[in-house]
């Protein structure tokens, strides 16, 4: 009578046990571009069809920018967990046109995210002000749509985030 009761515990432990294990491998591991993508499709409901467009490591973080179908675009940060995996951290959301400046702590550090999908441009100035003394304009290269990140050290303080174009156009 008690290998029956046991057999009656043991077989439906077994099958519950197979099955996590089932779902636990269909779900997105964000080790590729393609499962990032995927987790931006579960994690943003705003956008349709996710296409990672740039991505950058900072101290095992990946940080993608990516695009939607729909007109969106995110800066979206995935921590690494363990065994290559990630997970979906947050992420910055705007409409392509709109240049999009967020940020996140990675391993401790802030660091100032910043991207533009919308019109090709050349060049970005970045300028900080700092209890109230403006800084000179940062400028960095941006004909490739690259990132641009920023380690920031100060804990009050605004930016202002303008795009060139070749003709001189601004963006911001």
């Amino acid at each position: 009578m008690n290998k029956k009761r046991l057999l009656y515990v043991l077989i439906p432990l077994i099958c519950i046990i197979g099955a996590l294990l089932h779902f636990s491998n269909t779900l997105p591991k964000g080790n590729t571009v393609e499962s990032r993508e995927e987790l931006l499709n579960n994690a943003i409901p705003k956008g349709d069809s996710w296409t990672v467009s740039k991505e950058i490591e900072i101290d095992k973080y990946i940080i993608s920018c990516a695009y939607s179908a729909n007109g969106k675009s995110t800066i979206a940060v995935f921590e690494p967990t363990s065994n290559g995996k990630y997970k979906f951290l947050t992420s910055t959301n705007r409409q392509n046109e709109d240049i999009i400046t967020g940020g996140a702590i990675i391993n401790g550090e802030w660091y100032d995210l910043i991207w533009f999908n919308g019109a090709q441009t050349e060049y970005a100035e970045i300028i900080y002000t700092v209890n109230g003394v403006r800084k000179e304009p940062l400028k960095y290269d941006t004909t490739n749509m690259d990132l641009i990140y920023i380690k920031n050290p100060e804990k009050e303080y605004s930016m202002s985030v303008y795009y060139y174009d070749n003709k001189g156009n601004r963006y911001g």
